[in-house]
């Protein structure tokens, strides 16, 4: 009989609460013995009824919060941030135990497409941010948070990946750094600085960047039609280039005030722009058959893309009630201008369509969060929160169409989607004994959205979801470093707001390889129960050894169906499509040489493997895995480093093979391992050099889907080359 993770996490926190109890009877609880009285030699004995101030430092530096904390989290520092030289933060991420990186798309568990949640400071980033122009120079650390906890979304089926800005200046900085990298698809220059320094109680933190990327890209896709015999119908091969060219910029300016009694008033600023101009080629050579006219053999097409992005919020951190409140209110406001103009001919040049779009998203974003902690009882550290949210987004399309020689229809498209959110939470970390300690949080989230367009009736989705969580932390007696995690969790995943829309948009072509795409109003988020099991050794300074497992059981999952509707045309829409199960297998190593051989040179060794299995219940196997999931990965990476010279090197391998989408629906995962090299060199005091080579295998990329039905077969390969990136830094402290 199958209980379901629900069940047993009431059962675990029952029965924590008992062993609770037995533990501190058992312990006896004595009373430590009273403080002296006696002053200190050279110190006035107090007068009386003298209050006297008592200050207490402890070595923050020391504290790790992979070890100390109940909630486990695994932390990116800043120095391990910036090693390689890195201009974005996916590529940072490639190198983080058990995430997995595919073009923008971060992963934990080998699953994205919206399981794995990505936060900044601890909330999800507005609509027009975006995270490309997120340096790792602004990055103070970043959490990898693979078990919920009730402070932050619990829209994290996979995980969490926060990313914490830094915000407190302990120094004077005035740093430069000029990068510029090359490939054979790509060549781009950076220049990035940052000006930070404090006065008094006031202190400030100005980072700014801008760059200049050219993307040349070409690419490939083979489409192949056949019969149930195998016989070939239809095959046809396009060539496509795409040549574009991005300025972008970026400044994020921040105030701290230190107020008395320990409170702060955090101001941050956001503003990103970026311009692309640019054009986009495909061209199709039919070797087998024919497709269904019109057969646009040629397409070519420009595009001019700017947007930019302005974001404040003001955090102010008190001690009120014997507790402290840290709130914060931010709004922000976006806009994105695209315009493209499109040309598709026949191969004769007889028959030729215009399609000439403008577009322009609106985006506007309030927000509010805040969270009250203080310690209670004995040993207990309670807090409780809330979270609340609106966005929304103005798309206005104009479109002019029609075939050479006729006059071109104009159409005007209005899409207004609307999304509030609201959540408070509430938890509770306690220490049970001196080696053993317990959280318990609850989190409820309710989310609505609204959506009007032309041509559509009005939709309203409304959901909400109650998330206990429970996790404890068990240190083995004597000082051993060894410990032992469980978490028990519930989690979801939400539907997008194009995904809830009833919004249809149709392909130029409509054919299975380019289907038109349509949301769904009446989705369901997706809900999941979790159990997370984690042993740890901490065996020497900086030194440990992880392994980990855990199992998720997804109710209503959400995947994409292909089929014919009604009048024929081929049609992708979401829908909730039963159950699914997630199993994973973490081991992660991490050491410095020293820790094994007293003479050894200064290396530094980390290697981790993450196995990732799934099955979609409602989809015949095998290879009924949820869609995308990378069944392996892992990293491996040693670094060295010695007074004014370092270098490294780190490979990320990840798993590929075959995945059942549906029933009729197949495609394949990609294998592929990237090798990346740094060489850092300090010339003298504030300059030092820094060179890298990413992608150094030079591995293309490659994809390959099928759909197959009574009718027959149709497959489609896609090839885009790749080769080595290599980078050159120049860091200066001024």
């Amino acid at each position: 009989m199958k209980l379901p993770l629900s069940r047993v996490a009431m059962a675990i926190t029952i029965l924590c609460s008992h062993a609770a109890v037995m533990a501190r009877q058992a312990e006896g609880k004595l009373a430590p013995p009273p403080a002296s009285t006696e002053p200190a030699p050279g110190v006035a004995a107090p007068k009386a009824g003298e209050l006297v101030k008592v200050e207490v430092k402890g070595a923050l530096e020391s504290y790790d919060p992979r070890r100390e904390d109940t909630a486990s989290k695994t932390v990116l520092t800043h120095e391990e941030i910036i090693k390689y030289g890195d201009t974005n933060v996916f590529d940072v991420l490639k190198r983080a135990p058990g995430v997995t990186v595919i073009g923008n798309s971060i992963r934990l568990r080998g699953l994205g497409n919206g399981y794995t949640q990505v936060l900044v400071n601890g909330e999800r980033p507005p609509p027009g941010f975006s995270m490309e122009a997120l340096t790792p120079d602004q990055i103070d650390r970043i959490e990898v948070i693979r078990a919920a906890t009730a402070e932050h979304s619990t829209q994290a089926i996979a995980g969490t990946i926060n990313i914490v800005l830094s915000k407190v200046v302990s120094r004077t900085q005035r740093d430069l750094r000029l990068n510029a990298s090359r490939s054979g698809e790509q060549h781009k220059l950076m220049a990035l600085g940052t000006l930070a320094d404090r006065s008094g109680k006031l202190s400030y933190y100005l980072n700014a960047m801008m760059s200049q990327n050219v993307d040349g890209t070409p690419g490939s896709t083979v489409q192949l039609l056949a019969a149930p015999d195998g016989q070939v119908l239809q095959s046809r091969e396009k060539r496509s280039t795409r040549d574009m060219r991005t300025t972008s910029g970026g400044l994020l300016p921040r105030l701290n005030w230190k107020l008395d009694n320990d409170g702060q008033l955090n101001w941050n600023t956001y503003l990103q722009g970026q311009r692309s101009r640019g054009g986009f080629s495909n061209l199709t050579t039919s070797s087998v058959g024919a497709f269904a006219p019109p057969d646009y053999r040629d397409s070519r097409s420009t595009s001019n893309v700017d947007d930019h992005f302005a974001g404040t919020d003001l955090n102010w951190v008190a001690k009120l009630w014997g507790g402290k409140l840290d709130a914060k209110l931010g709004v922000s406001k976006g806009r994105a201008s695209i315009e493209n103009r499109a040309l598709s001919s026949t191969a004769d040049r007889v028959t030729m369509l215009r399609r000439d779009t403008d577009t322009t998203n609106d985006f506007g974003n309030v927000n509010t969060s805040g969270k009250y902690a203080r310690s209670l009882f004995d040993g207990h550290a309670l807090a409780v929160g809330w979270e609340a949210n609106f966005h929304k987004v103005d798309e206005n399309i104009d479109r002019t169409e029609g075939l050479a020689g006729v006059a071109p229809k104009t159409i005007h498209e209005v899409f207004t989607p609307r999304v509030k959110r609201r959540s408070v939470f509430a938890q509770d970390e306690w220490n049970i004994t001196t080696n053993w300690s317990m959280y318990l949080g609850a989190r409820w989230e309710g989310i609505r959205t609204a959506s009007e367009g032309s041509g559509q009736a009005g939709t309203t989705s409304r959901s909400g979801v109650l998330s206990p969580i429970a996790q404890t932390l068990y240190k083995f007696p004597g000082g051993s470093g060894r410990q032992l995690r469980m978490a028990l969790t519930r989690t979801y995943k939400a539907p997008n707001t194009y995904q809830l829309s009833a919004r249809r948009y149709e392909a130029d072509q409509n054919d299975r390889f380019n289907p038109d795409t349509s949301g769904n109003p009446r989705l369901r988020p997706e809900l999941a129960n979790g159990l997370d099991v984690t042993y740890e050794h901490f065996w020497a300074p900086g030194a440990v050894l992880s392994v980990g497992g855990s199992a998720r059981q997804i109710k209503d999952y959400i995947r994409g169906r292909l089929a014919q509707d009604a009048q024929g045309r081929w049609l992708v829409q979401p829908l909730n499509n039963g159950t699914a199960q997630v199993r994973t297998l973490d081991v992660e190593l991490k050491f410095p040489l020293k820790a094994v051989m007293t003479d050894a040179p200064p290396f530094d060794i980390r290697a981790s493997v993450n196995r990732n299995w799934s099955r979609v219940e409602s989809v015949p196997g095998p290879d009924n895995r949820l869609d995308q999931q990378v069944p392996l990965s892992a990293v491996f990476g040693v670094d060295y480093k010695v007074d004014t010279f370092s270098a490294g090197a780190n490979l990320a391998v990840r798993a590929g093979g075959p995945v059942r989408v549906s029933e009729e629906q197949r495609s394949r995962m990609q294998a592929r391992r990237e090798l990346e090299l740094y060489l850092l060199y300090k010339i003298g005091t504030g300059l030092q050099l820094r060179s890298g080579v990413s992608n150094a295998l030079g591995e293309d990329t490659l994809g390959d889907t099928s759909y197959e039905d009574g009718r027959g077969t149709s497959r489609s390969w896609s090839r885009g080359p790749g080769s080595a990136k290599l980078q050159v830094n120049l860091e200066m402290k001024l």
